[in-house]
């Protein structure tokens, strides 16, 4: 018990430290762009994992911002089904406990993270987001893979506002 304890810590508490590219992906529409790539852990010559940078651009430019990272204990493929427009304006992107919706052709992104935003969630699920589907109007709903008996894991979250904000109904 206590190497999990000092494992999580150390989780926790240590800064990232990614390492080289591994796999990067992008897919666009008429105003703007996403893209993720993946980055080896640097830990020291022990097997790590993987960071998972989410990126956003205008459609003619390379020069974006960060919309969020998430990191993976194992290194996983780019998660190129989780990165989708719902019009020219509205885009999303989600990844084990996070979810990142812009609704003003990527210039801004509010960012969903069950750390954060799911009551009672403990880490680490990195399945938790199963799909998650938006349409225009707003509405929308995240399926959830949860793992049963495991504290503020549920099967589905809905929202009204393009997923800025989601709820148990």
């Amino acid at each position: 018990m206590a190497i999990a304890i000092a494992f999580g810590y150390d989780f926790i508490s240590k800064p990232q430290q990614k390492g080289k590219s591994i796999e990067a992906w992008e897919t666009t529409n008429n105003t703007f762009k996403v893209s993720v790539t993946a980055y080896t852990e640097a830990t020291g010559g022990v097997a790590g994992g993987a960071y998972y940078v989410f990126r956003s651009a205008a459609a003619t430019s390379n020069d974006g911002h960060e919309i969020m990272t998430f990191r993976h204990d194992d290194p996983v493929a780019v998660p190129r089904e989780q990165g989708r427009f719902v019009n020219d304006q509205i885009g999303y992107v989600f990844m084990g406990w996070q979810y990142g919706v812009t609704v003003d052709g990527g210039i801004t992104w509010s960012v969903w993270n069950a750390e954060r935003d799911l009551p009672g969630w403990q880490c680490c699920n990195y399945k938790l987001i199963q799909d998650v589907r938006i349409a225009s109007d707003g509405s929308g709903t995240m399926r959830l893979n949860p793992i049963p008996q495991r504290a503020g894991e549920v099967p589905e979250l809905h929202t009204k506002d393009h997923g800025r904000h989601w709820a148990v109904e």
